[in-house]
Formats: C-alpha cells, structure tokens, sequence
C-alpha cells in the first residue's frame, strides 16, 4: 500500500509557466488519501519560494514537504564543513537563500572562499567562471546543486545546472565533490526521512528516465514515468534495467488511479 506519492515538478506538475492539465486537480484528490511530497533538482528557487509559486498552478504545500536541491546543497555544505563558510555561488537568489538560511554560510562576493556551489544560473558570465575557477585551482570546496544536462521548456529544452557548471570541470580537471540532486539518493533519503515514509511505501513519479526513474529505483520505490517531460515512450525500451519504470503514464493526473488510490 502507498502511504506517500514524491511528484517531481518541471515536466510532471508543470512546463515552465504552463500547468500541465488535471495534475493539480490530481493532487488535490491525493492529498486527501496519502502524503504527497515534492522534490526537484531546480535550484533557482527556495522552499519558501516553491510554495509561492506552486500557489500559481493552484497547488497547496508547506515549506517541509517540498525538497529543492538548492536546499539540499546547503545542508549538505553545513552537515559537512560547519557553518560560517565563505561560498562562491554560480546561481540564482533561490540558491543564495537556502545557503545563507539553511547552510548558515557567508557569501564570498571578494575574498577567498572555502566553498564553490553551483547550479542553473541564467545570467552566467566569463567572470563568475574566472573567479570560480579560481577558487577551484585554490582548494575550495566544489559543490554542484545538480546536473542535470537540460530542463523541460514548454516546447523543447534549455541547458540545465550540469551544463552551467561543465566548463568548470573541464578547466578546473575536478569532478565535484559532492553532487546534492538526483539521481543521487541524497534528497528522496532526506525527504522521506523527515516524514517518516519508508521507501518500500512510496512512488516517486518523474519524466527523466536517467535521473529521476533511476533514482526512484535505487531507493526501492515505486518508479512511475510521464511522457510530459523529458522522456519518451520509445525510450523506455532501450533504457537499461537501472532506468526502468514500472509504471508508464501520459500524464501525472493519472497516477492515483495506476496506484489504486
């Protein structure tokens, strides 16, 4: 039996600006019946500022049952290294935000910098690239939000965190030291673990099968793709086991009924 649906947002919930129809109205129906959770690798905006904004799609949540891997870098970069550390951020205000809030770290406009966090900043320069780089050739820490390659538009795709921070790591020669988004299992064990939802008890619905149906896999839940988003039907078939879902849907405003709820 599910006690707890973790919904994905970009391509499942909505596409950029646009809400994707009956998922809202969907949710609103499993509220009633299992706790519903959200999780997404977008790190341009807060938890605070997901409520405002998942608001706009007609969609009630609380602060603690959306999970964001801006929020996930940031406790991961307290929980590791302490708190007070100078970070250089590539990113947007929603990562600065959850830095500054939840990783209780300072932001390194000048200066040298312990850390360098990165993820989809849409106003990138050769500038934040030199100082990052400089950082990195320096020792700092390098955290990376997510990396996801792309991010779902309404029509087509844009470059995602990883392509953001893909010429640090080739000028720089480091991997990250830490990725906080998924395919990780990072953020879905944090999440479920502050609802006490077990794995075993979940479905994770998402629309990329490399990162969120592998995810899902990994943890031991039940792994539900929608072809609104990334990935498409045909790519299912060729997809390796680790890809797999089990569960193949149009559409999120589906799911409850695929679930039995």
């Amino acid at each position: 039996m599910v006690s707890g649906i973790v919904f994905d947002l970009d391509g499942v919930v909505y596409k950029a600006n646009y809400a994707i129809p009956g998922v809202a109205e969907e949710i609103a129906r499993l509220q009633k019946k299992v706790k519903v959770l959200f999780l997404t690798n977008n790190a341009t905006k807060s938890r605070a500022d997901y409520v405002r904004h998942l608001e706009k799609f007609g969609i009630s949540a609380r602060k603690e049952e959306i999970m964001t891997s801006s929020f996930g870098a940031a406790h991961y970069l307290r929980e590791k290294y302490g708190e007070g550390k100078r970070v250089f951020v590539i990113g947007e205000q929603g990562l600065k935000d959850e830095l500054a809030l939840e990783g209780k770290a300072v932001l390194a406009e000048e200066g040298e910098a312990d850390a360098v966090v990165c993820g989809l900043d849409r106003q990138i320069s050769y500038e934040k690239y030199e100082r990052a780089l400089s950082h990195l050739l320096a020792g700092a820490a390098f955290i990376l939000a997510n990396a996801d390659p792309t991010w779902p538009k309404k029509s087509g795709v844009a470059p995602g965190s990883g392509a953001i921070a893909a010429p640090l790591i080739f000028a720089s020669g480091r991997q990250p030291d830490f990725v906080a988004g998924k395919p990780s299992k990072y953020l879905i064990e944090k999440l479920l673990g502050m609802h006490s939802i077990l794995p075993s008890q979940s479905a994770f619905v998402g629309d990329r099968l490399d990162i969120d149906i592998r995810m899902a896999n990994s943890v031991g839940m039940t792994s539900v793709l929608v072809l609104t988003g990334i990935s498409k039907k045909e790519d299912v078939e060729a997809a390796p086991a680790s890809d797999k879902p089990q569960i193949v849907l149009e559409s999120a405003a589906g799911v409850g009924k695929a679930l039995g709820i």
